[in-house]
């Protein structure tokens, strides 16, 4: 005899229905659904579901895609080195894809006028393949042949005031421009947004000297989207690489290629020789205070191109840093550690046909990926699914 429940239905009846309304239940749930594969889970067989994207549905998860970018403004330092060219490596070694920008737009923005600008970008393209970066593995572009992130740039200008541009203005050097900076010098932030942009990135690889332009490319970006109501540019996040602030060799400010003082850097192509001669000038505090930041910068680069430990005593237990020992030892590391960098960069600087076909290659890659993403802007929708170029991007930029 067959139970019965109060509704009148037998027991294996309900049973069923039940069965059927879950399954219908899964069904739906499920469309817009593919199971992708199936395993063992706990012992059991298990079918896992990957979501498709739904029309209309903007990616949330960020792509693997780094750009990095650097001005050709003169040689780079080891400052450049640190806080970007050797992050960026990594990236690429790790399997990230990678886009070095030769930015030789924003190259022209500052006071003293380039000398040969397209010598200048050969030679960064150069150091950077010297430096380790592979041209089969990533796109090496120069932002001139671009003409997209000119034209996204001005897009942005409508997104944003005058008055925040003044704030931003040199670096935040100083808290507002003054009447004799140029419009470059003001618009140079709004460039570096349309350069991260255009690119469709993610995320931005900067120090935390660049923590204000970023501040700008998130808020122009969210602008921008706003004024569409719905996301046709992507609001970047700032990734921390890990690296630190080199301080020039005086200790006075950040170490840049526009100090008017050549021994307050050490370049990636000087020789043994004049890397000691700038280490042995470097300025060290009187008082054996480690703490000051003169001490603090040379230690730091001796645990950077050692890769290990710095012992701070004299070698006697005695808290008190021989800056004389540490100089000589610092000068070892560095020079050792740049060595064949020199020489492969002098190595391609003979080949300057080899150097074009980089950058030809890397616009070829590129192309499709900075034009789609002014094409959305113009068409005023995202593009989904096959029909999107799938790029992402971070953003390292030094000077």
């Amino acid at each position: 005899m067959s139970v019965r429940v109060s509704s009148g239905f037998t027991a294996s009846r309900l049973f069923w229905l039940l069965h059927s309304t879950v399954w219908l239940w899964l069904s739906l749930g499920a469309r817009g659904c593919s199971c992708v594969s199936t395993g063992r889970v706990n012992g059991r067989y298990a079918g896992f579901l990957a979501p498709q994207p739904r029309p209309g549905a903007v990616r949330s998860t960020p792509l693997m895609g780094a750009i990095a970018g650097i001005q050709p403004t003169g040689d780079l330092h080891i400052g450049n080195y640190i806080g970007c060219i050797h992050p960026a490596v990594q990236y690429q070694n790790d399997g990230g894809q990678l886009v070095f920008m030769v930015a030789d737009l924003h190259a022209t923005t500052g006071d003293e006028p380039v000398v040969d600008l397209g010598r200048q970008s050969l030679s960064t393209v150069a150091t950077l393949l010297a430096c380790g970066v592979d041209p089969e593995r990533t796109s090496v572009i120069l932002q001139s042949q671009f003409p997209e992130i000119l034209e996204l740039n001005w897009i942005l200008g409508t997104a944003v005031s005058l008055g925040r541009l003044r704030k931003l203005a040199n670096f935040a050097k100083r808290v507002v421009a003054q009447e004799s900076d140029s419009v470059g010098q003001c618009l140079y932030p709004l460039l570096m947004a349309a350069d991260v942009l255009c690119s469709d990135s993610d995320t931005i690889i900067a120090g935390d000297d660049q923590a204000c332009h970023v501040g700008l490319i998130r808020e122009v970006a969210n602008k921008l989207n706003r004024r569409i109501s719905q996301p046709v540019v992507k609001v970047p996040e700032r990734y921390h690489n890990g690296g630190f602030r080199v301080l020039s060799l005086d200790g006075a400010e950040k170490m840049s290629k526009s100090n008017s003082k050549e021994a307050s850097r050490i370049h990636l192509t000087d020789d043994d020789e004049a890397i000691f001669t700038k280490l042995r000038a470097a300025k060290t505090a009187s008082d054996h205070d480690l703490a000051a930041p003169e001490i603090a910068n040379l230690v730091r680069l001796m645990r950077f191109f050692s890769g290990g430990f710095v012992d701070e005593t004299d070698g006697c237990g005695r808290p008190e840093l021989q800056f004389s020992e540490l100089k000589s030892r610092l000068h070892e590391a560095v020079s050792s550690h740049l060595r064949p960098i020199r020489t492969r960069y002098l190595e391609l600087m003979q080949n300057d046909a080899m150097l074009k076909a980089v950058l030809q290659s890397g616009r070829r890659r590129q192309q499709p990926v900075f034009s789609a993403v002014v094409e959305v802007r113009r068409s005023g929708r995202r593009i989904h699914g096959a029909q999107r170029v799938k790029r992402a991007s971070n953003y390292c930029h030094v000077n």
